[in-house]
């Protein structure tokens, strides 16, 4: 019996060690399967960042062609062309008449080609120091304008020429060119479009730059790589530079950042590995203990009694634990199985999950399959967007004579809540409030009621997603936050929104007070069209609402919330300004300010306010990002912007084309989800089962359920 035993022993030992052995090369298979795919996530989108960056390159120098077109239709230079100028008097023309100022304004060369390949006439540059025969060559070949980058003496240049439609010169009519540096406002252009810093070069040293201060001295560190592929990858897997060559001698490196990609691909790994250890353990484990648990023999005498023994000491030791761990090995029941944590078990919290969840608020509007499709009152309720505290939400359509249907947002009181006269209180107060919300920045209520006992209200359907969905969307697709342009615009609209709630006054002409008190990126809508409206006036403070919140609670988004809030302190119209600040800083990084492995963590920082670390990373920021936020967010009151409007001045220099590129970025993001919810409703009829939303179709829409911390 004893050997029998010892052979047991040494097999489960065996097993283990091979599960161990497996372990461990299956964890080195999901490190080397994690590098490759984040090296390929990375060099696609870096490849289309490089396409994109250099295309825009490109337009600069095309944009130059009607320029070029509309100076070779001068008459006084095709009169001079056909008599027969020499160089000397063509540049004295160029550089004094007055026909000639608008382009001697706006382009440093101009050249004319009379024949062949070559410059016969130059200013502003030495003939040999302009590379122009590919650009001469199409021009000659195709008979239409040309343009293209060259480099003139190391410099780079937009350069673009046609011919020159001079009478009795048909066949060799002459070529004219005109060029001007790729200057910095250039490359601050192609920054903006890619959202990154960008780098001209020669392969030695860079001739020009533009974008993140960060980003660029990062580029720098591709400098000499040039022949090495068209990509370069950072040392920490964080970053990478593509590369585009321009001209002979010139390329154009571009900043991509894989901050998104390697999150992603670090946490597939995550999860593989712990598959792997999990499944190690529970092997192993179950070896483990098959191998050194005694064989039971039945019949004898000294097993029984020891059996009898060890029983009778765990009744008597209720306290002592039915199931033993070993070296982190699961516990096992008598079978040899693992067991199933059990509720309630002293298990460690993932810290970094909890921040995680605080920080990313539930993603808004995800269908729930199986929806309602049900009738409530003069609405066909359609899908559950989800529910908080008090309330469910739903999308929903009402109908009308002669086909007419229109789209809502219906939150209905929960049930088990509508039996609460002071939940039911705060509902009516919170519909009253936001029905006299009348701003074109603002989602507005339409109606509100009761179906049977069930109190709602019904908001304005907007298709669109929140600003939480829209920059994380952006982080997944493009490998980046928002551009600042975009940002700014956003904020500036929001506090359109903010200021007509901080100043609205009552029907005696009395201030209201409102202070929105839940200012955060789950709560700003931005519609398919580039539309920003603020929403969600469930928590907020005003003067003559019937519900009030308590001295010293806490209520609101921790992670978007300002000190004086945090501390249960009295708030005023500054805290929302506060909050929006700290939208803006996730909006234009992807990531949330405050950092915490616990929620009373977070709330600590919060009541505390920015400290040195924090305004480093604003101090950190591109222009004039950094500026803004850092007076946006100090800690005092008195020490921020003190009003909406004043806050919308200091940022409104900076929107620029916001409105535009936030359209267009909203049907880069999310075009194909707006053209299956828009098909969706279209196609709902009530009397028609078929047409109902099917349980595989998911969809968004702006509302998220309230939330209250």
């Amino acid at each position: 019996m004893g050997k029998s035993c010892h052979v047991r022993k040494i097999v489960g030992f065996a097993v283990a060690a091979f599960a161990v052995a497996g372990g461990v090369w299956a964890s080195s298979s999901v490190d080397l399967t994690h590098d490759q795919a984040l090296c390929q996530q990375t060099d696609r989108t870096a490849a289309r960042a490089g396409q994109a960056t250099v295309e825009s390159l490109a337009a600069v120098a095309s944009d130059l062609k009607l320029k070029v077109e509309n100076a070779a239709a001068n008459p006084r230079l095709v009169f001079a062309l056909q008599g027969n100028v020499d160089e000397r008097t063509m540049r004295d023309l160029w550089r004094t008449e007055d026909w000639w100022r608008p382009w001697r304004t706006e382009f440093k060369v101009y050249a004319v080609s009379i024949r062949g390949l070559l410059l016969d006439a130059v200013e502003g540059i030495d003939a040999s120091d302009l590379p122009a025969e590919s650009l001469l060559r199409q021009v000659r070949e195709r008979g239409d304008a040309a343009a293209e980058i060259v480099v003139g003496k190391g410099w780079p240049y937009a350069a673009a020429a046609t011919t020159v439609k001079v009478p009795g010169r048909r066949d060799r009519p002459p070529v004219l060119l005109l060029a001007k540096p790729v200057d910095a406002a250039v490359m601050r252009g192609l920054a903006d479009r890619v959202g990154g810093a960008v780098v001209l070069t020669n392969g030695r040293a860079v001739l020009i730059d533009a974008g993140p201060e960060s980003e660029r001295a990062l580029l720098t560190k591709a400098l000499g790589s040039e022949s090495a592929g068209q990509v370069f990858h950072g040392t920490d897997g964080a970053w990478a530079a593509a590369l585009a060559p321009v001209a002979p001698g010139l390329w154009l490196w571009t900043f991509v950042s894989a901050v998104a990609a390697k999150h992603d691909a670090d946490a597939a790994a995550t999860e593989r590995k712990v598959t792997v250890w999990g499944s190690v353990a529970v092997v192993g484990g179950a070896a483990l203990v098959l191998g050194l648990r005694r064989r039971r023999r039945d019949g004898d005498p000294k097993f029984a009694v020891q059996v009898a023994s060890e029983k009778a000491a765990a009744l008597s030791n209720p306290t002592q634990p039915d199931v033993r761990v070993t070296a982190g090995i699961p516990p096992v029941d008598s079978q040899g199985d693992a067991t199933t944590p059990r509720s309630g078990s002293n298990r460690p919290v993932d810290g970094a999950a909890a921040t995680a969840a605080l920080a990313s608020p539930p993603s808004v509007g995800v269908l729930v399959p199986g929806a309602a499709e049900a009738p409530f009152g003069r609405y066909t309720l359609l899908d559950r967007l989800g529910e908080g505290g008090m309330a469910e939400v739903y999308t929903a359509v009402t109908f009308g004579a002669e086909g007419f249907r229109r789209k809502f947002v219906i939150k209905r009181l929960r049930a088990e809540i509508a039996r609460e006269p002071a939940a039911v209180d705060q509902f009516i107060d919170e519909a009253n409030l936001a029905s006299s919300m009348v701003h074109s920045n603002i989602v507005p209520v339409f109606d509100f009621g009761k179906v049977g006992e069930e109190y709602f209200m019904a908001l304005e359907y907007i298709l669109g997603r929140d600003l939480m969905r829209v920059t994380g969307r952006s982080l997944e697709r493009d490998g980046r936050p928002l551009p600042p342009e975009v940002a700014f615009y956003s904020a500036h609209e929001t506090l359109k929104a903010l200021e007509y709630a901080h100043t609205k006054t009552g029907e005696q002409g009395q201030p209201l007070g409102i202070v929105h008190r839940d200012v955060s990126p789950s709560n700003v809508i931005v519609s398919a069209r580039g539309e920003v409206k603020l929403f969600d006036f469930g928590i907020v403070k005003a003067e003559g609402r019937v519900t009030r919140t308590q001295s010293g609670v806490v209520k609101g988004n921790v992670t978007f919330m300002s000190p004086e809030q945090a501390r249960g302190a009295n708030v005023d119209a500054r805290a929302d300004l506060f909050s929006l600040g700290l939208v803006l800083y996730y909006c234009v990084t992807g990531q949330v300010l405050y950092a915490g492995n616990t929620t009373y963590e977070l709330l600590v920082k919060a009541a505390t306010g920015p400290g040195p670390e924090e305004f480093h990373l604003l101090r950190a920021l591109p222009q004039p990002c950094g500026e803004v936020l850092e007076r946006a967010l100090q800690p005092k009151p008195d020490d921020r912007f003190q009003t909406a409007r004043q806050f919308a001045e200091a940022i409104a220099a900076h929107v620029g084309s916001g409105a535009a590129r936030l359209a267009a970025l909203m049907h880069h993001l999310f075009s194909d989800d707006f053209k299956l919810e828009e098909t969706r409703f279209r196609g709902f009829d009530p009397s028609d089962p078929a047409s109902r939303p099917g349980a595989g179709l998911a969809s968004a829409s702006h509302l998220t359920p309230p939330r209250r911390t």
